[in-house]
C-alpha cells in the first residue's frame, strides 16, 4: 500500500521552560497512520536554545522519552528525532511534552512528521 508524508505544526511560537517546568501539547493523529515499520517512523522536529550557562532537557511523546540533551553556553540546536511509530495512538490526541532539567531552555518550531496510508 502506498504511503505519503504528512505533518502537524504543534507549536511555531517560542516558549521557555525553567528547570522542572514542563510544556505539553495535545494533537490528534490521523487514523491512517503508518506504524510499526522501520521505514515508517515518525519524526519530531524542534529548535532548542540554551542560556549562556547552558541547559538540558527531556522530550516525551505519550509518556515515552524519545530525546534528551545537554546544551552548552548559548547553543542553538535544530533536532530531528525519529522514534518508533508504535508510541503514537492513531485517531486520538497524543501528547508531546518538553521538560527543562537544568537551567532555562527555549523551544520553538515543534513539528511532528509521520507517514499515512494513501
Amino acid at each position: 500500500m502506498a504511503t505519503l508524508a504528512d505533518y502537524i505544526v504543534i507549536n511555531d511560537a517560542e516558549f521557555a521552560l525553567n528547570p522542572g517546568e514542563t510544556q505539553s501539547f495535545f494533537d490528534p493523529i490521523p487514523e491512517d497512520l503508518v506504524i510499526g515499520t522501520n521505514r515508517g517512523k515518525p519524526i519530531l522536529a524542534f529548535r532548542a536554545r540554551a542560556t549562556p550557562s547552558g541547559g538540558s532537557f527531556v522530550v516525551e511523546v505519550n509518556d515515552n522519552q524519545i530525546y534528551s540533551d545537554s546544551l552548552s553556553s548559548g547553543d542553538v540546536r535544530v533536532v530531528w528525532e525519529a522514534f518508533p511509530g508504535t508510541i503514537l495512538n492513531p485517531g486520538i490526541n497524543n501528547s508531546v511534552q518538553f521538560r527543562a532539567t537544568k537551567n532555562k531552555v527555549w523551544f520553538a518550531d515543534v513539528i511532528l512528521w509521520f507517514q499515512r496510508h494513501q
